[in-house]
């Protein structure tokens, strides 16, 4: 299972399983759960709880057949007990895999087969006159193993840590297995099983060591906190336990002298090492089921990562990672918040409602609503040394670390009223591989290329004789500048600026995400009773989100790029993998497409509309979506954006291509 290439995100649940993709055994690919969709629903950390059982009994009961196999060389013949455990090993192992092919629908193929018939080989060859030719099917056996539990033979150096820990797991199943089944007067070859116990189980212990070190968890609160993270420690604890168990009963049965008390001695020694070397094969296959812990929060860089609550894997995004106020998202099928207009939390607020909430120190706030983003929000305050916060939702707690570091240098806009597009921009750059420290936010200055597109719009509406126009802005910087440019093309083109729209005026809003949502709903509200902007509305381009396009039944906005070309829908497939619930944006899209190299502009802006349609636009439910539902994985959740023409970028250039007349605005 090799490490997620993302920095601040390891997704949690459905993931790619262990194994080569597209050419592992199709039994086992069922088994792992190879649907690719990411944050998949499930109990177990988002995996679905069947699959992770078939497959924990599955590979459990493989490494103790492939066990009972290998040790023949050194253990010679079994005895009758022995050759019991392989075979109801075996025909554990051979249920499961009849229970997976059933539940996946795949059918027998070559390889269910061949995994089929070398499982049953092992006990029936144990059964024979030769027992010592059950070391072929059991090295069959435990290559199957290691494709599932070390993953793909390329991903060095994860394949070796992982391969290795299942041979030494299967081999010191098959020791423990050995010794607590076999009385025999010969000591030697009790001895030499003995002595591979120990070093298989040293061996596997050390390796989970290594790949604990390097692989993560990377805190403590992961460590214990995880399903993961648990999985992690016993992987590391049970074989450890297996070698020292095997080692105090060879040094136990020295000093108990007496014949009875030694059997004694080797009845109670025994018997755990067994177990022992059973759960650490088992949480080595978990490992490769379970969600894995992010990497370390590193101070001054976003932390995007998985949680769970109860009710499946959410998202979790929290900016700038420094100490004082830092901005915390929260996303994901299920999630309930306040609102849908409160105000940001975490400065004032007596206490939290019964929905979801993160907890600092000793105080919860509550994650609210932010008008034009997605998900919950909340501002929380955390000190120099805060090295966690606690996620709460009905009665569950999730702690999550973080590290804030020392410096208190953050992006300006980071945690205000812009904050959620400047957290959707450090995702986008996230989803690349890139920089996950929040660089400036979008709002923080006007784009040359939105101050084109804004251009060509206002020559739009000159040249299709707009009475005038109205101007919906905010004070940042951003929003600042493109009233100027408005001002200024408007003036060029002899359009005047209203400060509010009248019945047949455009709006042209220019704000940022909260202050455009909370404009563009009360302009439709108003229209429905007073003829208002009846000249349309028209939004700046960064405001393509549907937290924005949602609030009215028609929007336009100039854009150099079509939303559902291959690159846009690219990265928006790519956030819901990542990221579900959280919203696509024009911010998200450059940072996306600058880090990755991607191409996707227009040399010249068009004119799109933006509409609600009756049909939901509904998620496929093998993405994890639900029917009847719109898709959060869209541009416009619930609506459709369409090119109406391609704005004029100069006075009296209205080129609205052929048969497209000319882009009217929608009546709201």
């Amino acid at each position: 299972m090799s490490p997620s290439s993302i920095a601040t995100l390891v997704p949690a649940g459905g993931l790619l399983p262990a194994g080569p993709a597209g050419d592992a055994p199709a039994l086992l690919r069922a088994v792992a759960g190879a649907a690719p969709a990411v944050l998949a629903r499930g109990p177990s950390g988002g995996v679905p709880f069947a699959d992770t059982a078939l497959r924990l009994v599955l590979l459990t009961a493989l490494a103790v057949v492939a066990g009972t196999g290998l040790v023949r060389v050194l253990a010679g013949g079994p005895g009758r007990a022995e050759r019991v455990v392989a075979g109801v090993a075996a025909l554990v192992a051979v249920s499961a895999a009849v229970a997976a092919v059933t539940r996946s629908g795949a059918g027998l193929t070559g390889w269910t087969l061949f995994l089929l018939v070398v499982t049953a080989a092992v006990p029936a060859l144990l059964a024979g006159s030769r027992p010592v030719l059950a070391v072929l099917p059991a090295l069959a056996v435990t290559a199957l193993l290691v494709l599932q539990l070390a993953g793909t033979p390329g991903a060095a150096p994860w394949f070796a840590l992982d391969a290795g820990y299942a041979v030494a797991g299967s081999l010191a199943a098959g020791a423990a297995v050995h010794l607590v089944t076999t009385r025999t007067d010969d000591d030697t070859r009790p001895a030499r099983v003995r002595v591979l116990g120990i070093a298989a189980g040293t061996v596997g212990a050390v390796l989970a060591a290594v790949r604990l070190a390097v692989a993560g968890p990377f805190s403590l609160t992961d460590a214990h906190g995880t399903g993961f993270g648990r999985a992690a420690l016993v992987t590391v604890v049970a074989p450890a336990a297996v070698a020292a168990l095997l080692l105090a009963e060879s040094v136990l049965t020295r000093r108990a002298g007496h014949r009875v008390r030694a059997d004694e001695v080797r009845d109670r020694v025994r018997t755990p090492a067994v177990l022992a070397a059973v759960v650490a094969v088992g949480a080595a296959t978990l490992l490769a089921a379970l969600p894995a812990p992010a990497p370390a929060a590193v101070p001054g860089q976003a932390l995007l990562r998985s949680v769970d609550l109860g009710a499946g894997p959410l998202t979790l995004a929290v900016s700038p990672m420094r100490p004082g106020p830092n901005l915390v998202q929260l996303t994901g099928a299920g999630v309930t918040v306040t609102g849908p207009d409160a105000t940001m939390p975490g400065h004032g607020d007596a206490g939290a409602p019964a929905g979801y909430a993160v907890r600092t120190g000793d105080r919860d706030v509550p994650f609210t609503a932010r008008s034009g983003a997605p998900g919950g929000w909340a501002l929380v305050d955390l000190p120099e040394g805060t090295t966690s916060i606690t996620l709460t939702a009905g009665g569950l707690a999730r702690a999550v670390p973080v590290d804030v570091g020392t410096d208190r240098t953050a992006p300006g806009g980071a945690t205000g009223a812009d904050g959620p597009e400047c957290l959707s921009a450090a995702v986008g750059r996230i989803l690349a591989g890139g920089d996950p420290a929040p660089g400036p936010c979008p709002s923080e200055g006007l784009d040359p290329a939105d101050a084109l597109a804004l251009r060509g719009t206002v020559s739009a509406l000159a040249s299709q004789g707009a009475p005038g126009l109205a101007i919906a802005g905010d004070v940042s910087p951003r929003s600042r500048a493109a009233a100027d440019v408005v001002r200024a093309e408007a003036g060029a083109a002899g359009l005047p600026v209203r400060p509010a729209p009248g019945p047949d005026d455009a709006l042209v809003v220019v704000s940022g995400w909260q202050h455009a949502a909370t404009a563009v709903r009360d302009t439709a509200r108003a229209a429905q009773t007073t003829p208002t902007a009846l000249g349309g509305t028209y939004l700046a381009p960064w405001l393509l989100t549907g937290g924005v396009l949602g609030q009215s039944p028609g929007t336009l906005l100039p854009l150099d790029f079509g939303p559902q070309e291959q690159v846009p829908q690219r990265y928006v497939r790519t956030l819901a993998a990542i990221a579900p619930g959280s919203a696509p944006s024009l911010s998200g899209l450059r940072s996306w497409a600058a880090t990755t190299g991607e191409a996707y502009t227009d040399p010249a802006p068009a004119l799109y509309g933006a509409a609600p349609v009756s049909v939901p636009m509904t998620a496929d439910a093998d993405d994890g979506g639900h029917h009847g539902a719109p898709n959060e994985a869209a541009w416009f959740p619930g609506g459709a954006i369409v090119r109406i023409g391609s704005a004029p970028t100069g006075p009296g250039r209205a080129d609205t291509g052929p048969g497209t007349g000319a882009p009217a605005g929608p009546t709201p």
